[in-house]
């Protein structure tokens, strides 16, 4: 995926991919020598760089899973949708269709090429946490409003539905799991969503005002391989779902995409003892996007993404290792309150790693693609 990118961008990120590509070479040999198709024991996750907001493509032998559209601009709206492009060029078979797509809220930042990927794709069922406000409320509503007529099953979901469910499963059905496939089929479900009912610790007001605390929490088992996706859930929110699946093993997962783009208060420690991660994957801009000509702080150097503190609950949690990183910039405030940090264990992020694809395997294993 081309991108207009600054010298030190470009230079950091040819960096990393030649350390990953020399890790992996043997890997990239063999990923390189099919056109299309996966192996039925294959899935493969694409953690698309789009700047300041979300995108992630989940890629089955059979079918094809888009979990949020968002974008930081026009630009990276744009390189989402040839992402997309050129990934259906390789998988032909799938006809340009995709079984679902999921916006886990209704931001811009997780929904703002939503309608382009409905008009430029086949898309048989879309899901969301069923709200009509926020700053993608534009997006969100004409995607709720039109699915029915260009042939799209829409569902959305709650954190209440969820907990009703017994012994703790989450919610599956026939648009939450749309994908069945030989070999190994995915198993998808949602375990959380829009709140209803007040939590404990919470009020009226800071729900209706907190659109991220609604975010969907969406867990896909890949025979043992596991993922979760979490949209931009935040710490109160966290809390509470985790205490509702204590003692059992439903957030637990190999890979986790970090809540609210590494924000101070998209981890903590109650979460990630109940996921337990191998990896995590942190989606927002490069450090500097915004520092300059932005009229606004709704970018990366505005929030401060991502955050020191989150950083360093990842490394303390996840035991495996990645190829060192040893200057890359992480914040412990907005603007100018950054530094230079090192990373060793197996966190990834688009500001230093851009597109990542993960490949898993229904045993368990997984490895990285370039």
């Amino acid at each position: 995926m081309k991108k207009i990118l600054n010298p030190v961008t470009i230079a950091l990120c040819k960096a990393v991919k030649f350390r990953l590509s020399f890790t992996f070479a043997l890997l990239l040999f063999t990923c390189g020598i099919f056109a299309q198709g996966l192996p039925d024991n294959e899935m493969r996750t694409h953690y698309i760089d789009v700047g300041q907001g979300n995108a992630t493509l989940l890629e089955f032998s059979c079918g094809a899973i888009l979990i949020d559209a968002g974008a930081e601009g026009p630009y990276t709206q744009a390189a989402l949708i040839r992402y997309i492009e050129r990934f259906f060029n390789r998988r032909t078979d799938l006809n340009k269709t995709l079984n679902l797509v999921i916006v886990t809220y209704a931001h811009e930042d997780h929904n703002a090429g939503l309608k382009d990927v409905f008009t430029k794709f086949k898309v048989l069922n879309y899901i969301d946490n069923g709200l009509r406000k926020g700053s993608g409320k534009m997006n969100q509503k004409w995607a709720q409003d039109n699915a029915t007529s260009m042939g799209i099953a829409y569902a959305s979901y709650s954190y209440d539905q969820a907990i009703a469910v017994p012994w703790k499963k989450g919610i599956t059905d026939a648009i939450i799991d749309p994908v069945n496939c030989n070999g190994t089929n995915p198993e998808i479900s949602i375990l959380s969503g829009r709140f209803i009912a007040v939590p404990a610790g919470m009020t009226r007001a800071a729900l209706d005002d907190n659109g991220n605390l609604h975010s969907l929490v969406v867990k896909v088992k890949f025979g043992d391989s596991s993922f979760l996706f979490t949209g931009d859930l935040e710490d109160k929110a966290m809390n509470q779902v985790a205490n509702f699946y204590s003692g059992t093993r439903m957030l637990d997962c190999d890979i986790w995409e970090v809540s609210h783009h590494g924000s101070y208060n998209g981890t903590t420690t109650t979460w990630l003892n109940a996921v337990t991660p191998k990896c995590a994957f942190i989606s927002c801009g490069k450090w500097d996007s915004g520092k300059v000509g932005a009229r606004d702080n709704y970018n990366t150097y505005g929030y401060g993404h991502p955050r020191i503190q989150a950083l360093d609950m990842l490394q303390q949690a996840i035991t495996e290792k990645r190829s060192p990183l040893d200057s890359i910039v992480a914040f412990y405030g907005i603007k100018e309150k950054h530094k230079n940090y090192k990373v060793t264990q197996n966190v990834y992020c688009s500001a230093w790693d851009c597109t990542v694809v993960m490949r898993a395997f229904k045993n368990g294993t997984y490895s990285m693609v370039d």
